[in-house]
């Protein structure tokens, strides 16, 4: 099984673009669909977790600044 480095990967999605998230979410969704028995689902997972999260941290701020 692989493990994901919580800290390191939260601190990482921030400098990712906003299209690069959305390719990481479309890509880990495809491997996780191929083998969602796979040894890696559960690190795909996370991954689609902190990218989403990420976006969605994104919009709730982009929203507060054009109240």
């Amino acid at each position: 099984m692989t493990h994901i480095d919580h800290a390191r990967y939260a601190a990482e999605v921030k400098k990712k673009t906003t299209a690069q998230l959305r390719y990481t979410i479309a890509d880990a969704t495809q491997a996780i669909e191929a083998m969602p028995n796979g040894h890696k689902a559960g690190y795909y997972a996370d991954e689609i977790n902190y990218c989403a999260s990420e976006l969605h941290r994104r919009n709730q701020t982009t929203q507060r600044k054009q109240r």
